[in-house]
């Protein structure tokens, strides 16, 4: 039961699961010579790789940044996932910042070279951003992010606490601890870098972004390690975040910085 419990809070939103607003929203702003949404719904729900193209076109994106005088009633994933999908993308067309990515994930892999295509495979992962727009669904609930299992009553606002807890804790909540450290490490580290920053310059903390980064690698490979990620196909999802940290984190960090949280 605590296994299922964890993988759902992991997985619970997808393409295929999307909810009836998101997907009347997206075929409402797509679709613009038919008006028959309902049957148009009933044809494409639970097709992963249609919605995918659909919320990829840029007509979707541009709606909904430009809809800023009325409720969208948009779901949080919908909302995460529109903004993650179309920021990988920009980003797997920068040549500067693959030339960058490939130089600073070049200096701490010394197993397989990364090169641009395997960056770019990177960026396109849909597993990849899917998972984060759990995530970030998650952690949008600030005290969400203190806590293992969302019914925790504990909350950890260390990672040594973190640790300290997988070190008494059964298989599953373990598994838990890793996903969560990863997730916690990956969020501040790409959301909140500059706070990160401003604190271990001005405030004198001993953590600074490489930290969360070492860290977050650290977790995401024991989580892709455990067999419950085994069960439940998340093993290369784990893997791909744990070699490619620092790429997702740029990539978060420039998300928040251009559409979320703009200057």
């Amino acid at each position: 039961m605590k296994e299922k419990e964890t993988i759902q809070e992991l997985q619970k939103h997808n393409l295929q699961k999307l909810s009836d607003n998101d997907l009347l929203f997206l075929i409402e702003s797509y679709v613009t010579k038919r008006d028959d949404y309902e049957n148009i719904a009933n044809l494409i729900r639970g097709d992963e790789d249609i919605i995918g193209q659909m919320i990829d076109n840029d007509r979707i994106f541009n709606k909904v940044m430009d809809c800023t005088k009325q409720i969208l009633g948009i779901s949080p994933f919908f909302m995460f996932l529109l903004l993650l999908r179309k920021s990988f993308r920009e980003k797997s067309t920068d040549p500067e910042f693959i030339e960058r990515a490939i130089n600073i994930l070049n200096s701490s892999d010394y197993i397989v070279p990364w090169n641009k295509e395997r960056i770019v495979e990177l960026l396109e992962d849909t597993q990849i951003s899917n998972y984060i727009a759990n995530m970030l669904v998650r952690f949008s609930q600030s005290s969400r992010m203190f806590k293992i299992r969302e019914n925790d009553k504990e909350s950890y606002h260390y990672i040594v606490d973190m640790i300290t807890d997988s070190l008494k804790s059964d298989n599953m909540r373990r598994f838990s601890i890793y996903c969560h450290i990863g997730n916690y490490s990956l969020f501040l580290t790409g959301m909140f870098s500059e706070y990160i920053k401003y604190r271990f310059k001005y405030r004198r903390r001993l953590v600074n972004s490489q930290f969360y980064i070492d860290f977050g690698k650290t977790y995401y490979a024991l989580a892709s390690k455990h067999t419950c990620a085994k069960r439940n196909n998340l093993s290369d999802t784990f893997a791909q975040l744990s070699r490619g940290f620092e790429v997702v984190a740029d990539v978060l960090h420039f998300m928040n910085g251009k559409y979320l949280s703009p200057r």
